[in-house]
């Protein structure tokens, strides 16, 4: 008997099947070869470098801030602080997976400080959310990535839409690139949320780093710059910031399988990776969308180090193809061009192809 999943080559659609006797024992000699490989050690040497990349970065934008206090020049140092905010979430990303070597603790602080102090997300309610998306992937009711909200995932969700809501998702498509740029305070905003219904004990920790965050940020800049400049450089600085952010996690799984039901009879590949689709690396991508391109392999591995993604990726694809499992990558463009198609035909009430 088989499993029976869609599947596209290219833009038509072909049905694909997984054999429906996989079950726990076939992830096993999969993570036999990950771990021969040395992937899943820790990496020390690749967190100090980056970190102290990123601390450069962000005291030259300051610098950089200082020395333009009063210019609308300052405006060409938002993007580059949207850059390196995109890097500093790629490290608090990775302390929620505990990636970082040495103890939980030390995974903690840098998240903390990484999510709360830098960029004024919430670090636990990230991890929460981002967690439920790792057990659930695609999954409507599960993850939170594709809950009901602006943008509709599915046939379901369009069928509940009036009004404006009803508008939105018929445009969604073009709609699509704008809403991106939202993100960053979508989560800022949701994190307080998230915050405010905790213990005392962590409302206390994050909520200070928070307010340390926004004392920081708003107040740097409403001391250098006029109050229509600040506001200029923060709409510049945290949409093109929310724009990177949903431009890495949007490419990797819309527009693929969404499973509905129980998810008792499938294993971890068959719950991992025909909901993932990787894009294709370069140096250019790999750094902008900080190896999660890889993420097939990261869904499969959420604890391996970042760095080693890329080495994996050959290992794992290898792997998939010998027991007849569906192993989707494809380009930075194509991966869009499916995104579109889809937000377009499920926006319209089509029933969508689920895009592999």
């Amino acid at each position: 008997m088989t499993t029976h999943l869609e599947a596209t080559v290219g833009s038509a659609a072909v049905p694909v099947t997984t054999p429906d006797g996989l079950r726990q024992s076939s992830f096993r000699p999969l993570i036999k070869r990950i771990k021969a490989r040395g992937l899943m050690a820790g990496t020390t040497r690749y967190y100090l470098v980056t970190g102290g990349a990123l601390v450069v970065a962000i005291a030259a934008v300051v610098a950089g801030l200082v020395l333009l206090a009063g210019s609308w020049w300052t405006l060409l140092l938002a993007p580059l602080l949207a850059i390196t905010w995109g890097q500093v979430s790629f490290v608090a990303h990775d302390a929620g997976h505990r990636q970082l070597p040495g103890p939980r603790s030390v995974s903690d602080r840098v998240g903390l400080v990484a999510a709360n102090l830098l960029l004024g997300v919430s670090f636990g309610y990230w991890n929460d959310k981002h967690d439920r998306h790792h057990a659930n992937p695609n999954h409507e009711g599960l993850d939170p990535d594709v809950a009901e909200g602006i943008i509709t995932w599915s046939e379901r969700q369009h069928a509940k839409k009036t009004g404006l809501g009803l508008w939105v998702s018929r445009h969604q498509a073009a709609l699509f690139f704008p809403l991106l740029t939202f993100q960053g305070w979508l989560l800022q905003v949701e994190g307080v949320g998230w915050l405010r219904r905790r213990p005392r004990g962590t409302r206390a920790v994050e909520g200070v780093l928070l307010a340390l965050h926004w004392s920081l940020y708003l107040g740097l800049l409403g001391w250098l710059l006029t109050p229509l400049q600040a506001l200029a450089f923060i709409v510049v600085h945290q949409g093109i910031w929310g724009f990177l952010l949903a431009s890495v996690f949007a490419p990797n799984h819309k527009g693929m399988e969404m499973p509905e039901g129980q998810q008792t009879r499938l294993d971890h590949l068959q719950k991992q990776v025909p909901t993932s689709r990787n894009i294709i690396g370069s140096p250019l991508v790999d750094f902008f969308m900080g190896g999660l391109n890889y993420q097939v392999e990261h869904h499969l591995f959420p604890s391996m180090p970042r760095a080693h993604l890329k080495d994996a990726q050959p290992i794992v694809e290898e792997y998939c193809h010998e027991i007849g499992m569906p192993y989707v990558k494809v380009g930075m463009i194509e991966s869009y061009g499916q995104i579109l198609r889809y937000l377009h035909a499920v926006g319209n009430g089509r029933q969508a192809e689920r895009l592999v």
